[in-house]
């Protein structure tokens, strides 16, 4: 009877599974607002922390993007730990020569703010800020963004404000955020510069989006198809298109545009980089993967895509390896 019951199970779960797949399709595939084949907008996310780690000097990296392969939107982290070294003494002056720069080049830009930002660690917490109660950390987190949302809110090159990233996905060396917590931070943006939308970032993959949408004008969706784990090594995520469009058509219910905010363009680094070349982390992504992954990002029809990894295709063109940038260059259009 028991082994009965479980093949009856068994069957029931399959017939689900493919029930729910014939829905994707069906839903993909006759959708009442034909949204466009290709995607209206491309854009990078830039670091200027990493580019630091990698050895490039971040402005000239980001000039060269912006000239050479004709980058015309950039989600530009803003990172704490930097900025405000010391409590209340700041310093500008790389952001505000890149905002400036942007502004007269018609760069528009997603200025990221919070304590946790894209690029690994993750948390970007100034050490003063680490050893503060719970309370006082949050106070001090938004005196920071208070700090720059008033300085840059009158910058024509700021197009929206991103609020944390990925606040509610355990991932980097972070600690818990409330959604309290997030909540305030976002309140004190919108507070500050009403006009502009704010933008909240999920996993694309993983979890749901819903606490998210419900702070968000704009949902930015991270699309990581090859990611690592110690069980299987690299691994491809087994999901597909249809997949990100009909979650995306969803949340579109309660916010007024989803976009991609970080499309997969390097190797994902199981492993301190110096213990490969670049040639064998190209080895890990490649030209042809990365074309790959424009593919099947066009296949979700997205209105936005930004890409994750330009500082990674700049150090591989100082190296003599342009394979990674020239396939950038066709997506932007570059001279």
């Amino acid at each position: 009877m028991a082994t009965k019951r479980r093949y009856w199970l068994s069957f029931v779960l399959f017939g689900i599974f493919f029930l729910g797949v014939f829905v994707l399709y069906w839903l993909y595939h006759n959708r009442l607002d034909h949204p466009q084949l290709e995607p209206t907008r491309y854009g990078i996310t830039f670091s200027t922390e990493y580019a630091g780690q990698l050895g490039l000097d971040a402005a000239q990296t980001y000039r060269s993007l912006i000239e050479d392969l004709g980058v015309r939107s950039v989600r530009l982290p803003v990172y704490w730990s930097s900025i405000e070294r010391e409590k209340g003494s700041y310093d500008f002056a790389l952001l505000d020569q890149l905002v400036a720069y942007s502004q007269a080049m018609n760069v528009k830009l997603t200025l990221v703010v919070g304590t946790k930002v894209p690029r690994w660690p993750e948390c970007y917490v100034p050490d003063w800020a680490e050893v503060l109660g719970v309370n006082e950390q949050q106070r001090a987190a938004i005196d920071m963004i208070t700090t720059v949302v008033t300085r840059y809110k009158d910058s024509s090159a700021v197009e929206r404000w991103q609020v944390e990233n990925e606040p509610f996905f355990p991932f980097g060396t972070c600690p818990t955020m409330t959604v309290a917590q997030f909540r305030e931070r976002v309140e004190a943006v919108r507070k500050l510069d009403p006009a502009r939308p704010i933008q909240v970032t999920v996993s694309g993959e993983i979890g749901p989006w819903s606490t998210e949408t419900d702070e968000a004008d704009i949902l930015g969706v991270s699309m990581y198809r090859l990611t690592w784990n110690d069980l299987f090594g690299y691994f491809m995520y087994p999901l597909s298109p249809e997949y990100y469009y009909v979650r995306a058509q969803l949340a579109q219910q309660r916010v007024s545009k989803v976009i991609i905010s970080e499309l997969q363009a390097e190797p994902w680094f199981p492993e301190p980089r110096e213990k490969r070349t670049l040639a064998q982390w190209y080895q890990s992504f490649d030209a042809q993967m990365f074309d790959n992954n424009l593919q099947f990002v066009k296949d979700t029809h997205l209105p936005e895509v930004y890409l994750w990894g330009a500082e990674w295709w700049a150090l591989l063109k100082t190296h003599g390896d342009d394979r990674l940038w020239n396939v950038a260059k066709e997506v932007f259009g570059g001279a």
